[in-house]
């Protein structure tokens, strides 16, 4: 949870206030009953219009990981890491998340603090495969490319390309906007391709996405782990600090394995995304590793 709590700081500012009056509860962030009194999070300029001491003005912090309640360590390190920072915390846990209310003033320094305590560490890259040269791809290339995508996307088992979308299809596929191409070689003969592009515009753009084909006649060959290690080294090289897969069929274990040993961790299922050709509908994985 520590790794994936995305901390998030909520819009406007609260009080913690003593109050019995129902309709200053009614607008409370929270509620807690104790026996010397019943205490409110109330907005800030609630509390201001009802004449409550605003003195202590707080920002929240809200924890966006699902946090369960019989979970344990996660409010013990984000105390500590505030603590650390000499940042006071409240901590009022509901359902699915945690709420961390701290000083208004500190509040960019606490999220400063907690999206570093929850960055993941990235794992070693791979190795690069010395028995298979990557290249960028040229025009030259294009036949040689689409003698490797065609049965792979033809086949509908693994890529949400269109089956029936032919040459042009397939290159619209993997060639998508501001995606490089590249080709695996072995002994002359080129035996797989990838892309390389931002995962997103704007404010994903600092995440890479990739895709890989090999030939059938690849296999054994360690091209897919080239490729993959390419990719990594590339992407790295670029700026990019993670990379993230959105769309893994869940019955391409074959590929799933080679990106868990290189360090890729599943972090979203989909539901029956993907229609098989022949198992139906079967859930789709997304997969991330920082890098």
């Amino acid at each position: 949870m520590i790794a994936g709590m995305a901390p998030v700081l909520r819009r406007g500012r609260f009080v913690f206030a003593e109050t019995e009056d129902a309709a200053l509860l009614a607008r409370a962030f929270a509620v807690v009953r104790e026996e010397e009194g019943t205490t409110a999070i109330l907005p800030e300029e609630v509390a201001a219009a009802a004449g409550l001491d605003t003195g202590l003005s707080m920002a929240c912090i809200t924890l966006t990981v699902h946090s369960a309640l019989d979970g344990v360590g996660l409010t013990a390190a984000v105390s500590q890491a505030l603590a650390a920072a000499g940042i006071p915390c409240n901590v009022v846990a509901g359902v699915q998340h945690d709420h961390l209310f701290v000083p208004a003033e500190r509040a960019e320094a606490a999220l400063a603090r907690l999206r570093g305590l929850s960055a993941p560490e990235a794992p070693p890259l791979p190795d690069p495969v010395p028995e298979v040269t990557i290249r960028p791809a040229t025009p030259a290339d294009d036949d040689a490319i689409w003698a490797i995508l065609k049965p792979a996307i033809e086949a509908g088992d693994s890529f949400t390309a269109d089956p029936r979308g032919g040459r042009a299809g397939a290159f619209a596929y993997w060639r998508p906007p501001g995606a490089s191409n590249f080709v695996a070689e072995v002994g002359g003969q080129t035996l797989g391709t990838s892309y390389l592009k931002p995962n997103h515009a704007g404010g994903g753009a600092h995440v890479a996405n990739a895709g890989y084909c090999t030939a059938p006649e690849a296999r054994g060959q360690g091209v897919a782990r080239a490729l993959l290690a390419h990719s990594l080294h590339e992407a790295r090289a670029r700026g990019f600090t993670a990379m993230q897969f959105n769309f893994v069929v869940e019955t391409n274990t074959r590929a799933i394995d080679t990106w868990a040993r290189a360090g890729f961790a599943v972090v979203g299922r989909l539901p029956g995304a993907f229609r098989h050709p022949t198992e139906g509908r079967v859930d789709a994985l997304v997969m991330h590793r920082a890098l």
